[in-house]
C-alpha cells in the first residue's frame, strides 16, 4: 500500500498535443535544458482522479485512486475497487498509517522506516513532487546531454543519485526517467499522452512506474488519469477503527 507514494500523475480538461512527424529536428542543449526545466510546476494543493494498476511480485490489483497532498504536509489516498473503497493511505513527513477496509486490518509507523524498507534513497518532499509529476532539475554544470535516435539523453548526477532523462527531439516533451542510487537500485518512470491543459501546462496524463519492491522483483504500476485540481484545499479524513487488527 505504501508504493502509492511513487504514483504520481497530473491532468485536467483539455486538448491532446499532436506530435511532429518527419526526421527528428536537431535541438540545442539550452532546447533541451529549457524543456527539462519546463516539466516542473509548482503546487500549494493537489487532487487528483486516475485509473491505477499495480503489479508486484506477490500480487496484482486494479482500480480507481484519488490522491490529495498539500505541499510539505501531507499525501493522503484512497483506491476503490467496485465503487468501494479497499484502501485508505494518511502519509505525513514523520508518520504513516493506512487501513484495509477489506481485510479490516491496518498499519502506521514510521515515514523514514518505510521509505527504508522500500530501498529508495528519497525523502516525503522529494516523494510529494514524483507524485505531482516534477522531477530532480540537475546543477547545468553537471551534465552531458546527447542524441539517441530521435530523443536527447540527458545524464547528472544529484548528491548519491544517478540521474538519466529522455526528451523528445519531436516535441521536446520528458518520455522518460532513470534514478539509481549509491546501492544501484532503480526507479524507472515512463511518460506518454502529453496534453495542454487550460492554463498552457503541457502535462502527461499516462505514466508507468517501476520501483524496487522486496528480493524477488520491482513493482509497476500503471496510471491513467481522468482529472485533477490544483490549489484548491480538500478534506484528507482519516481514521482507523477500533475493530481493524494491526499488521506489519
Amino acid at each position: 500500500m505504501f508504493l502509492l507514494l511513487v504514483v504520481t500523475a497530473y491532468g485536467c480538461k483539455s486538448k491532446k498535443v499532436v506530435s511532429r512527424t518527419g526526421p527528428a529536428p536537431e535541438r540545442t542543449n539550452s532546447e533541451i535544458i529549457r524543456a527539462l526545466k519546463s516539466h516542473n510546476h509548482d503546487f500549494e494543493w493537489y487532487a487528483c482522479e486516475t485509473s491505477i494498476t499495480l503489479d508486484t511480485p506477490d500480487e496484482g490489483v486494479s482500480g480507481k485512486s484519488y490522491i490529495r497532498m498539500r505541499k510539505d504536509s501531507i499525501i493522503w489516498a484512497s483506491v476503490k475497487k467496485l465503487s468501494i473503497e479497499a484502501v485508505r493511505t494518511l502519509i505525513t513527513p514523520s508518520s504513516y498509517a493506512a487501513v484495509n477496509r477489506i481485510e479490516k486490518t491496518y498499519q502506521k509507523g514510521s515515514t523514514e522506516d518505510a521509505f527504508a524498507k522500500m530501498g529508495i534513497s528519497l525523502d516525503f518532499m522529494d516523494m510529494q513532487q514524483a507524485i505531482f509529476g516534477n522531477i530532480i532539475i540537475p546543477d547545468t554544470s553537471n551534465i552531458s546531454i546527447y542524441k539517441e535516435q530521435d530523443q536527447y539523453v540527458v545524464k547528472a548526477t544529484d548528491q548519491d543519485l544517478q540521474l538519466k532523462y529522455w526528451i523528445s527531439a519531436y516535441d521536446l516533451n520528458l518520455t522518460k526517467v532513470k534514478m539509481v542510487d549509491y546501492r544501484g537500485r532503480e526507479i524507472n518512470i515512463d511518460y506518454d499522452d502529453y496534453r495542454t491543459i487550460e492554463s498552457g501546462e503541457k502535462v502527461a496524463f499516462y505514466r508507468h512506474y517501476a520501483v524496487p519492491y522486496n528480493d524477488n522483483g520491482d513493482a509497476e504500476i500503471f496510471m491513467k488519469v481522468k482529472e485533477i485540481e490544483i490549489n484548491v484545499p480538500k478534506k484528507t479524513r482519516f481514521s482507523i477503527s477500533n475493530r481493524y487488527e494491526r499488521v506489519y
